[in-house]
């Protein structure tokens, strides 16, 4: 399936072009009101027979469903609707089938070459990096077929812990019944099915084998090397290019859960464990060009004030050492006790995320040498 370019596709449909769509869909009776909202039919979205009541808003591009009270994208609602007629479609699969029926196929250059910049802060910054680290692997991309063999009807556990159902959608989570598991599709930051992890819901299952662990599907692992990624990058890195910095979280749940909250402004990415790679680094320097990095890992402590905390602390300066000398690094520590033990920062809601953001401290190499031992 070609690379297709979302923002060029979403900012050029009209509303002919969305009529157009929600005909396709089963929709074709609509009428406009008086300020200019275009309403349809709720058999579209969940099968209601209600006239009228579901209805479009062109200023911000979202449809409302005054029977259920969801709000959700065009992309959702064709996901939706497709449901209802038996087919499960992938986000990507429904963006594709939006070109499709508007004639608007806008494909993106994921692999564009390189501008050349004229700022030789960047290139002394990323000297050394280039001297430690190998080119980024371009990962082995598997074939987007088997995203068609999982179930995609929303995980209500997930639903219940501050993801939403539009985050869901966008990042393709889905079921794989076979294994019951979770299944969360990775892709780089050009779009390219790269693996698929599962997330056990079986007790059992998960302390056997592991809460996260690579698919399992005809005698192969759909694993990849999870630090030479950053989960979710292909969803935010245009914000985080626009505001040159990023935030780092251990879980992909967390990624979903930032991004519940924030939508398109989210500039959350998820390292899949609690290291950061060189590779990651030149990631985030070299292709993103960050300016700020802000670490939000799961709280490893259970008092605020105690050897835990401080040794906590010190882990983390150590592993972020290597970033503190080309830009801005910043800790997210809950010193209020907020969080519960292995919290995520995202885990208690927007509210209490952006609190600890505020309180967010800032790293120096002056940290970094007391962390390491030197004067």
């Amino acid at each position: 399936m070609p690379y297709l370019d979302k923002d060029a596709i979403l900012n050029s449909l009209t509303k002919e072009d969305v009529i157009k769509i929600c005909a396709e869909m089963g929709s074709p009776v609509y009428k406009e009101n008086s300020q200019g909202e275009l309403c349809f039919s709720t058999s579209i979205c969940h099968g209601g027979d209600s006239p009228y009541k579901l209805v479009y808003y062109p200023d911000s591009q979202l449809f409302k469903c005054f029977t259920c009270g969801d709000a959700y994208g065009i992309i959702e609602l064709v996901i939706r609707a497709s449901r209802l007629k038996g087919q499960n479609l992938t986000w990507f699969k429904a963006l594709a089938r939006i070109g499709q029926i508007t004639g608007k196929t806008y494909e993106g250059i994921p692999n564009k070459p390189a501008q050349v910049i004229n700022d030789f802060e960047w290139i002394n910054r990323l000297n050394s990096i280039k001297k430690t680290t190998k080119n980024i692997p371009n990962l082995t991309e598997i074939n987007e077929n088997i995203l068609e063999i999982f179930w995609y009807v929303p995980y209500q556990g997930w639903l219940d812990e501050h993801i939403s159902r539009e985050a869901l959608s966008r990042f393709e989570i889905g079921y794989y019944g076979l294994t019951n598991q979770i299944t969360i599709p990775h892709r780089d930051m050009n779009g390219r099915l790269i693996g698929i992890r599962g997330r056990y819901l079986s007790d059992y299952d998960a302390q056997t084998y592991g809460k996260y662990v690579p698919l399992f599907i005809n005698g192969e692992f759909l694993s990849h090397q999870l630090g030479s990624n950053l989960y979710g990058l292909h969803v935010v890195k245009d914000k985080i290019k626009q505001c040159k910095k990023i935030m780092l979280v251990e879980a992909e749940k967390s990624v979903l859960q930032a991004y519940s909250y924030f939508r398109d402004d989210s500039f959350v990415v998820g390292l899949c464990g609690f290291n950061i790679t060189f590779t990651q680094i030149k990631i985030m320097l070299k292709e993103l060009k960050v300016e700020e990095v802000i670490v939000g890992f799961d709280r490893d402590y259970e008092e605020a004030d105690s050897f835990e905390a401080t040794a906590y602390y010190q882990k983390i300066i150590k592993q972020v050492a290597p970033l503190v000398p080309y830009c801005k690094v910043y800790l997210v520590l809950d010193k209020k006790n907020r969080l519960g033990y292995k919290d995520s920062p995202t885990d208690k809601g927007k509210d209490v995320l952006i609190e600890l953001m505020k309180e967010k401290i800032l790293i120096t190499m002056e940290d970094v040498n007391e962390a390491l031992g030197k004067t």
